[in-house]
């Protein structure tokens, strides 16, 4: 792990929240708009995450199972201000598959908060464009880092490069080593079903 990174993903803030608590350790990509060929392209191995709530809205609530509910409706409550970034969390990728079915997705509930009926949304937008499943290694940092929301961050794009670089010195892992593993092998045997 680097001391300082200049890159950050961006993901909706109540899965930011998530992968911050451990409750979370994967995601689930298609890509945005303006990503290189609207498909999600892994480009960097690590990173800061982005939360967002350009995406993340009332009408996506459907999207989470009801026993997160209560924590999406916060994050929305809570609602970054639009001239700065709080940066918490600094992931590492320790694994990643294309899914090309939400079978596959079946029996990883314990890794995510969404639904069933989001996957296969996901799976049916934009059908030819593959869907990947990403787990993270997530770091808390040791103190949010406020950053300025620069006009160049803003919009449906998954990887923005900072102007700033943030120190990530002294991050801790979310989740202990041997639950992660243990969780990891568990996904990538459920994955490669």
């Amino acid at each position: 792990m680097t001391s300082l990174t200049r890159v950050a993903l961006k993901e909706w803030a109540v899965v930011v929240e998530a992968l911050g608590t451990g409750e979370q350790l994967l995601l689930f990509r298609k890509g945005g708009i303006r990503d290189p060929k609207g498909t999600f392209q892994l480009q960097h191995p690590e990173f800061l995450l982005y939360p967002t709530w350009e995406h993340q809205t009332e009408d996506s609530l459907a999207a989470i199972r009801p026993e997160f509910r209560e924590r999406f409706k916060s994050t929305l409550a809570g609602a970054a201000h639009p001239a700065q970034i709080a940066f918490k969390i600094y992931a590492g990728t320790a694994f990643c598959a294309e899914v090309r079915s939400a079978r596959q997705m079946e029996g990883l509930e314990k890794y995510h908060l969404w639904t069933p009926r989001f996957f296969e949304e996901r799976l049916k937008y934009r059908p030819a464009a593959p869907t990947v499943v990403v787990v993270l290694r997530a770091y808390r940092l040791k103190a949010p880092v406020p950053h300025p929301a620069l006009p160049e961050y803003a919009g449906c794009k998954s990887w923005v490069p900072l102007a700033e670089g943030i120190s990530i010195e002294g991050a801790e892992p979310v989740v202990e080593n041997r639950k992660f593993r243990d969780a990891l092998n568990d996904i990538n045997s459920r994955l490669q079903r």
